[in-house]
């Protein structure tokens, strides 16, 4: 199990803090595809970024171009 605080990327320990929740651990994605912590809601399987200049949209789930 891993631990988030405030949206924190996971770690395998805490700092003895209050605040800290349980998060799951990182999951298996296919070939050509990454992982990537994003809070909310938490673990995210993506596309790489292309190349070029382009921003993650959460809400939309995909890359946009930056312009």
């Amino acid at each position: 199990m891993l631990y988030s605080k405030n949206g924190s990327i996971p770690k395998p320990e805490t700092d003895g803090t209050e605040g800290w929740i349980e998060v799951h651990d990182v999951p298996e994605c296919q070939e050509g595809k990454e992982v990537v912590w994003w809070f909310p809601p938490g673990w995210i399987i993506r596309d790489p970024k292309p190349e070029g200049e382009w921003s993650w949209n959460q809400d939309q789930t995909r890359w946009i171009e930056s312009t």
